[in-house]
């Protein structure tokens, strides 16, 4: 009714969410999380990798599912598994999600621990090399914006989300204008 068809999401239990997604016959790019602490469904980033290569299984000719690896963000996710989940994503060539620059702390602590934007940072992990979509991307600078239009990244906008944290406003025009994807997301 609402004229959704499609909608992507970034949790926990995804074989629950991808069920019930088919039972009211949506489509949905659904993203098994990935987080470097214990989590409600798998208690390390190894099982959770094994898990979402057992949903990619799963769900891998569905006419409806498109299964996702999500590891969380940069602050969240070890270098080392950022890497391992693009790499499962890649082969099983499904997309991967992940929160980017939702906060200027962030940001902010990404560029002093780092020396680099969390754009950056998955630029140099290799983590933007396939099928990316990205949430937020309030605080992205002009290199970001071209790092993500170079590797076709899709960003989805989430400005009730951005609102509730006073993250900021995403720079939609000019992300428009280059051409790089983005969605509007109404929640969270």
């Amino acid at each position: 009714m609402s004229g959704t068809t499609t909608y992507t999401d970034m949790y926990y239990f995804e074989e629950t969410v991808a069920e019930a997604t088919k039972e009211v016959g949506l489509r949905g790019v659904l993203g098994q999380t990935v987080i470097g602490f214990p989590a409600p469904d798998y208690k390390t980033a190894a099982e959770t990798l094994a898990g979402t290569e057992k949903f990619f299984k799963t769900y891998a000719n569905d006419s409806l599912i498109v299964p996702a690896v999500a590891p969380h963000a940069i602050y969240t996710v070890p270098d080392d598994i950022l890497k391992a989940s693009r790499a499962l994503a890649n082969r099983y060539k499904k997309p991967l999600v992940i929160h980017l620059s939702e906060t200027k702390h962030e940001n902010d602590e990404a560029l002093a621990k780092r020396g680099k934007t969390p754009t950056g940072v998955l630029e140099s992990l290799g983590v933007l090399t396939g099928s990316t979509v990205a949430a937020h991307g309030v605080w992205l600078d002009d290199a970001d914006m071209k790092i993500l239009k170079n590797r076709a990244t899709g960003l989805a906008h989430c400005p009730s989300s951005n609102m509730k944290l006073a993250s900021g406003v995403a720079k939609v025009g000019q992300i428009l204008s280059l051409g790089i994807a983005m969605d509007w997301v109404p929640t969270e």
